[in-house]
């Protein structure tokens, strides 16, 4: 019993003490668990934070990276808004200037209607006055007609009257007619001298001086005799092979080139001067540079055909048109070099086309081919106009084209606004100042087939050639030509120079008609 209270006791206070260390260990893991709890609360918020910082720092940079987009978006939306608004103040500017013309346009048309409306007023007037005068006239008519019936037959007195009448009417209709003559004429000179002004001042392709040269000097002895060689049969066997004459001109010390041909004679000349730079001449040596020297001129003679038709921006010609148009880089008429010329009537064909409402290409492509016949005319027969139009048209031109080549001589009639301009411009290329050069023997020959065409009609007094061939005067018997017979005789010379006469510009014909009225006071 004793030791039972005791164990009792003692097992009491090892349970007490059990659970007092049981709820210390407890306290302490729960502290633990608080601290971890902490921790991992502190973790967590440290986390959120740093998740949060993360985020928004992604958020910035996708604003930013959106922003940046965006603004690169509206500033090409800007950019299209921008070009927009200019392509809108061009397309308002060029309306706005449409509509200047086009008011411009209708002051002048109803200054021509109005013009024209004071004209009827006018020749409503001059109708009632002319219808007035008429009443009364027949009125006296009448009455003297009631006398003379009394005097004469019927059927002489309607003779007389009809006589009368009919050198009235002549009279009368001679006379309007020579005035709208002169007035329409006046009115076509303005309106294409107009024209012509406009072209002129929109040409701007340069003067080319360039002519060509027939002969060439000797600069030492040594350089002619590789040239004629022993008894000039260097110069026989450059003959035979380049197909000219070459003439040996002593006194000037040089050598002339002819031909007919204007190629060889720029084979010759070329051929010439490479051998005057020859150590060694034979025969082989000079076939050799022959053929060399004609491989390099047929390709500078393409080179040039291509690069006239670049210049016109013309495209589809034939290779063998281009070869021609090459050519005439050697080719001269009245020392105009005829390559420049034809670029030249190319381009004012193609402005006054241009100034006329009609296809410039077209106006280019006829002027630039209408003396492609100058470039093979020694070997064929005809006209340089007929031979040039047949030549394009076996290489695939046009008719239209065809038809201004042919008609810019007048070897066929033109017949369309084309062919007039093909004309048109020839002239004015080949009559400007510093174009070409006259001889004393072609201009003498000028005058003499100007006063042959005059003196050949009937009732001439007196024939003058003035201003260097640009105008005739023939002076008329007044008695045996009428008024009207003047302006036909002048029509009908002016005809005549056009069929027999082919030079440059206008040939002015005037006729003058005077009358001697004499009286004698006594």
């Amino acid at each position: 019993m004793n030791l039972f209270w005791p164990a009792a006791i003692a097992f009491g206070v090892g349970v007490i003490l059990m659970w007092a260390l049981r709820l210390i260990v407890i306290k302490g893991r729960l502290r633990e668990a608080k601290r971890e709890a902490q921790d991992i609360i502190e973790s967590a918020q440290w986390a959120q934070d740093a998740l949060l910082d993360q985020v928004k720092k992604e958020v910035e940079e996708f604003k930013e990276e959106k922003f940046k987009k965006w603004e690169e978006e509206a500033q090409k939306i800007k950019a299209k808004i921008e070009d927009k608004k200019e392509q809108l103040q061009e397309k308002e500017e060029s309306l706005q200037e449409e509509l200047r013309k086009q008011e411009s346009l209708y002051k002048k048309k109803k200054s021509w209607v109005e013009g024209l409306s004071k004209k009827v007023n006018f020749r409503k007037q001059v109708y009632q006055a002319k219808k007035e005068a008429f009443q009364k006239n027949l009125k006296d008519f009448l009455d003297q007609l009631k006398e003379k019936g009394k005097e004469k037959d019927l059927s002489s007195l309607k003779q007389e009257i009809k006589e009368r009448l009919l050198h009235e009417v002549k009279t009368e209709v001679l006379k309007q007619t020579q005035i709208e003559s002169e007035e329409l004429q006046q009115q076509l000179e303005r309106r294409a001298k107009q024209i012509i002004y406009k072209a002129l001042h929109r040409f701007i392709r340069p003067y080319c001086p360039e002519r060509g040269i027939g002969y060439l000097n000797f600069q030492s002895d040594i350089e002619k005799e590789r040239v004629l060689g022993p008894n000039n049969t260097h110069l026989r066997w450059i003959e035979q092979e380049c197909g000219v004459d070459l003439i040996y001109d002593e006194k000037n010390n040089s050598i002339n080139i002819s031909g007919f041909d204007p190629v060889r004679r720029e084979l010759a000349r070329e051929c010439v001067e490479k051998i005057m730079r020859e150590k060694r001449v034979s025969q082989e040596r000079i076939k050799k540079t022959v053929s060399q020297t004609k491989r390099e001129l047929f390709r500078k003679i393409r080179r040039d055909g291509v690069q006239i038709a670049k210049e016109l921006k013309l495209e589809g010609l034939h290779p063998e048109i281009l070869d021609m148009m090459g050519s005439l880089r050697y080719r001269y008429s009245f020392t105009q070099n005829q390559y420049f010329h034809c670029g030249e009537v190319g381009f004012l064909c193609g402005l006054l086309s241009s100034e006329l409402g009609l296809d410039v290409m077209d106006g280019r492509r006829a002027g630039m081919l209408h003396d492609i016949g100058k470039s093979m005319d020694h070997s064929r027969e005809g006209g340089h106009a007929v031979i040039g139009a047949d030549f394009i048209k076996e290489r695939g031109e046009p008719d239209h084209i065809v038809h201004a080549v042919r008609a810019h001589h007048y070897d066929e009639q033109p017949s369309t606004e084309l062919a007039y301009l093909v004309i048109a411009a020839d002239a004015l290329s080949g009559a400007r100042p510093g174009a070409r050069r006259s001889t004393a023997a072609s201009y003498m020959q000028k005058m003499e087939d100007l006063l042959k065409v005059a003196e050949s009609f009937d009732h001439i007094k007196e024939t003058q050639i003035l201003s260097g061939g640009r105008e005739v005067r023939v002076s008329v018997d007044g008695e045996k030509v009428s008024d009207m017979d003047a302006l036909n005789l002048s029509k009908e010379i002016s005809k005549k120079i056009e069929e027999e006469c082919a030079y440059p510009g206008q040939i002015k014909v005037t006729v003058v008609r005077s009358t001697n009225a004499v009286a004698i006071a006594k």
